[in-house]
């Protein structure tokens, strides 16, 4: 055990502010459900197409505009004056910058701070949504939130991670991190979809549960073409259940019988959120944290090859389905049927941009104060984006398909707990 211990004891990388994060980057077809899934007869789509309007009410997209090129055409066309697209803009902007700085100081409370800043401002932004009418000007901001400065907070959030770090914890540990991905993910989705949960929004839970939560929901989203309202629900499962199994976990610490170092790795290895591993760790000392990081983070480094997978295996789900003459209409599946034929290998070109901060971080040509800086700046983009996708948060999208989503978390995410504690005794016997 003293070579186990001592491995993963390495000084990790200091944590600078909570990983929680998410993307999503996809336009929905007219028409089209918000959320796919087998539709049970007699349950209806309307609540999906109005979730789905909202979204693109301030881009100037009807219905009946995007099967009519000319009228998406004119749509797209900037309105007159600069001034009031700009007051667009700065509108849902605004919004999410208020909310994301409100989640940001209920953080620091006691309790709250097991949750975090990126899941605040989302249940913020639900919330707000749920209370209060959105203004009519906000959407234009809230997708540029939701977007572009998700992308550019995950490219940011890469100068958290040293690659030596991954590297020092030892292929052991690198092995059973890939291991525990590759199970979460298979069997979180398995078991979601045979609970009748659409395939995209039950691959981001598998994803949020077997990589990093949040963040890996933001950075495979865009890769299956989600859209906001999955993201969106895929992030508060994860987000709910992290938080009652880190509870969990400081309460069953004492009766485990690990030491400081394996029950560090245990939480690493198994817990969905950073903030929510570091939490966790915290009975166990410094030991337990400097292990359970160096864990979390090995698999942190894996999305970006896990991303690229999953975007090959959307692009090849929807040739086959345009191939095999997938339900929907005729002018739909001429679409998709255009669209599979266009499909190469996607690249997701923010994965890439996460990967090279992460690389500058590890040579150390930027100095810490200023890495320090980027990362707290990443949180607030990410904590904008979110705060833009809860605002467009359908909660009836929510009650019925997130309760199997959670469902399907719940039990994937016991079944990851018992393998993390079958590891750690695979570990001790290797020494």
């Amino acid at each position: 055990m003293k070579t186990f211990t001592q491995r993963l004891g390495a000084p990790a990388l200091h944590e600078t502010g909570k990983e929680k994060t998410d993307s999503n980057e996809r336009q929905d077809k007219a028409g089209s459900s918000v959320i796919k899934e087998e539709t049970r007869p007699g349950e209806t789509q309307t609540e999906g197409r109005r979730a789905s309007a909202d979204t693109f009410a301030a881009s100037g997209f009807a219905a009946g505009q995007a099967s009519n090129p000319s009228a998406v055409s004119a749509a797209a066309k900037p309105e007159p004056g600069f001034g009031r697209g700009a007051a667009r803009l700065a509108t849902g902007l605004g919004m999410t910058l208020a909310l994301a700085l409100a989640a940001k100081a209920l953080a620091l409370i006691p309790g709250l701070n097991v949750v975090g800043q990126l899941v605040l401002a989302l249940l913020l932004g639900i919330a707000w949504r749920a209370a209060a009418p959105v203004p009519a000007s906000a959407p234009t901001g809230l997708a540029f939130a939701s977007k572009k400065l998700l992308r550019a907070g995950i490219i940011l959030l890469g100068m958290r991670l040293s690659l030596l770090d991954v590297v020092h914890a030892g292929p052991a540990v690198f092995a059973a991190s890939a291991g525990n991905i590759l199970f979460a993910t298979v069997v979180v989705y398995a078991i979601a979809r045979r609970m009748n949960v659409g395939p995209r929004l039950a691959m981001l839970s598998a994803c949020g549960t077997g990589i990093c939560g949040a963040a890996a929901i933001a950075g495979i989203s865009p890769q299956i073409k989600a859209d906001d309202d999955e993201t969106a629900v895929g992030v508060t499962v994860i987000a709910l259940l992290g938080t009652l199994f880190t509870v969990a976990y400081t309460l069953v610490y004492p009766l485990l019988g690990f030491s400081s170092a394996e029950y560090g790795f245990f939480s690493g290895a198994t817990l969905h959120e950073i903030a929510h591993v570091i939490a966790a760790a915290a009975p166990g000392g410094s030991a337990a944290v400097d292990s359970a990081l160096l864990a979390k983070l090995t698999r942190v480094a894996l999305l970006a090859p896990v991303a690229l997978a999953l975007g090959v295996w959307a692009a090849r789900r929807e040739r086959r389905g345009a191939d095999e003459g997938a339900p929907g209409s005729a002018a739909s599946g001429a679409a998709g049927s255009a669209g599979s034929r266009k499909a190469g290998v996607p690249v997701p070109w923010f994965i890439v941009g996460f990967l090279a901060a992460a690389a500058l971080n590890t040579i150390g040509i930027v100095p810490q104060p200023a890495a320090a800086a980027a990362v707290q700046g990443a949180y607030l983009l990410i904590a904008m984006a979110m705060a833009g996708l809860g605002l467009n948060v359908n909660l009836a999208v929510f009650r019925r398909h997130g309760l199997r989503a959670s469902a399907a978390v719940l039990l994937g995410s016991v079944l990851l707990s018992l393998l993390g504690i079958a590891e750690v005794y695979v570990l001790r016997l290797l020494g």
